[in-house]
């Protein structure tokens, strides 16, 4: 017919042979535009242009089956496909472990400083005591095959009471004491966090040992208010709000084991030594002759030794209680330097002689097992 243009294309052959040629569809439409699909592709067209039928307005097209098409255009090369397949995430793990507890944590910590040549062996020292602090905790621990596993944790701690003294001498041996205020130090901050690689060991039934290695960092913030004035005795004074910002840092070991008591219920006791790298930055605000923000810096090394033990009670198939009590013990006096900053710009160093921290802190919370 004259009036009508047949355009027809034929099927791609693929390399297997085939039984039956592809189902041929015609569709006539009053358009001049080509007809498109979204799932579909037009196998070929004439130049409509130079077409008869183009007076018309009528197009006729054939195309194959549809599901024909999405085979032989859409499919996926072998050699990708099996690429993909293959292909494995980063950290593939076998199970994982959410948890998250809170709890109560008493922090003690004090430092010294000694004089110009070491004389007197004690000029200042300062300590906080029964710092009274509010934790919540969270981390998560990525089990993979055979028996490794990976822990991240991080825990933030808001300071509610706690004592400070401040005390100076002229004496060795902390002897001739000529200043010391008592304020308080009920504000600040603690953050913790760590990640640890371990080893799940099998020691005899119902008893497994985990050697670990990580890294930690820690710090506290203090904040020292509502100063009064021990010696001499002139009491009370206004306009205190002095800041020491403390961090430890650095690679640990430690060793696991947990007892299996039953089917619902297993203990824990870990062992932990830190290697600590110490860093300290103090805003003393009512030293005028003392730079500010940043009056005086303290660095030093030395080391952590931190235990704990731990009960899990499983509630459910995925769900466990947990309760833990922490016990922490640091030090760091190698290599310590004390480093003034003064409003004129200019700075003296002397030696600094450590700082301790010790803190005890029990938890409660709850795991998701996935």
């Amino acid at each position: 017919m004259r009036g009508f243009v047949i355009i027809a294309s034929a099927a791609l052959l693929s390399i297997k042979a085939v039984t039956a040629a592809p189902t041929l569809q015609m569709h006539v439409f009053d358009d001049e535009q080509l007809v498109t699909h979204s799932a579909e592709q037009q196998l070929s067209h004439i130049n409509t242009e130079q077409s008869p039928a183009r007076k018309h307005r009528l197009q006729t097209h054939v195309f194959e089956a549809s599901d024909n098409l999405l085979e032989q255009y859409h499919a996926i090369p072998a050699d990708t496909a099996k690429k993909l397949e293959n292909k494995k995430p980063i950290l593939q793990y076998q199970r994982a472990e959410f948890y998250a507890s809170t709890g109560y944590r008493k922090d003690d910590l004090n430092w010294s400083i000694s004089g110009i040549n070491g004389t007197p062996n004690i000029l200042s020292e300062l300590e906080w005591e029964d710092i009274e602090i509010a934790t919540i905790n969270i981390g998560t621990t990525l089990y993979f095959q055979p028996n490794w596993l990976l822990n991240f944790d991080f825990s933030y701690g808001h300071i509610f009471d706690g004592d400070n003294q401040d005390s100076d001498y002229f004496g060795n041996n902390r002897t001739l004491e000529f200043s010391r205020s008592n304020n308080s130090a009920d504000k600040g901050s603690v953050i913790d966090a760590s990640i640890h690689a371990g080893y799940q060991w099998s020691a005899q039934q119902n008893i497994y040992l985990i050697p670990k290695v990580g890294f930690s960092y820690h710090s506290q913030f203090f904040n020292m208010t509502d100063g009064f004035q021990t010696i001499p005795a002139r009491g009370a004074f206004s306009g205190l709000d002095s800041n020491y910002d403390a961090t430890w840092m650095g690679p640990w070991v430690g060793i696991e084991s947990q007892f299996k008591i039953n089917q619902k219920f297993k203990m824990g006791l870990n062992f932990e030594y830190h290697y600590a790298f110490y860093n300290a930055t103090a805003n003393w605000n009512l030293r005028a002759d003392f730079a500010h923000p940043e009056s005086f810096t303290h660095e030093a090394e030395g080391y952590g030794l931190v235990g704990n033990i731990n009960g899990q009670y499983q509630v459910s198939n995925d769900l466990l209680l947990t309760l833990s009590m922490k016990y922490q013990d640091w030090q760091a006096d190698r290599n310590g330097v004390d480093k003034t900053f003064f409003s004129n710009g200019t700075s003296l160093e002397t030696g600094f002689n450590g700082v301790n921290w010790k803190s005890f802190g029990a938890n409660i919370g709850l795991a998701y097992q996935f």
